[in-house]
């Protein structure tokens, strides 16, 4: 689906129905259990925002309306991931297209990082974090940053090892998926990377992926 003559109509009903979808995920995922009830209706309202946001007007997306959600109700980064990956899926399934994947992926990284941080006026950041002994944050992420495609996390190659594990765990395995969202990465990387030769790139994004048995 491309966009239309008119982009802020279409994103916000992508946004709408992808923050649908994602909520209704979202509720059955043991990563945020009980934590959600009660807090739909805001939550739907931050990612629908943050997705027309992503969509209409990617270089000013900062997320604003879903970190200020998540820092309120002091949501973990785990936490977050979770939303995360329930938004790109809802996302890729309104067949968006790649520069859009990329939009509403490079917004998620940026309210990622954001949360990484102390909130303002906060001295100590969130004290549940189960890998923070030393009360300060140091991000787990490993995301892509465009154009570079380097890891956030690592900075390495994206997807970096330690994203090639999560990526597996969080789609199941060895999905269509996974394919699909890989294959989407790849299309946008190699517009950003033409030096990068289009074998190495293939290899880099889907050739990791575990065979499945037949």
């Amino acid at each position: 689906m491309r966009m239309p003559g008119a982009p802020y109509a279409y994103a916000r009903e992508v946004a709408r129905k992808a923050a649908a979808e994602s909520l209704r995920q979202l509720v059955d995922d043991h990563r945020v259990a009980g934590r959600l009830r009660g807090h739909e209706p805001a939550l739907g309202a931050a990612v629908r925002e943050t997705l027309q946001q992503a969509l209409a007007y990617p270089s000013g997306a900062e997320g604003r309306a879903l970190r200020e959600f998540c820092r309120r109700r002091e949501w973990t980064l785990d936490e977050f991931d979770a939303l995360g990956h329930h938004l790109l899926t809802a996302v890729l399934a309104q067949r968006v297209g790649v520069e859009a994947l990329v939009q509403v992926g490079a917004v998620l990284t940026r309210v990622r990082l954001r949360l990484a941080g102390p909130a303002p006026g906060r001295a100590h950041p969130d004290r549940r974090s189960r890998n923070n002994p030393s009360r300060r944050y140091f991000p787990p992420a490993h995301l892509p940053l465009p154009p570079s495609w380097r890891c956030s996390g690592c900075a390495a190659a994206w997807p970096c090892p330690t994203k090639q594990s999560q990526l597996l765990v969080e789609f199941g395995g060895t999905t269509a998926g996974l394919a699909v969202y890989l294959g989407a990465c790849l299309v946008a990387a190699t517009k950003d990377l033409p030096a990068l030769p289009p074998a190495q790139a293939r290899a880099r994004f889907l050739g990791w992926l575990p065979r499945r048995r037949s």
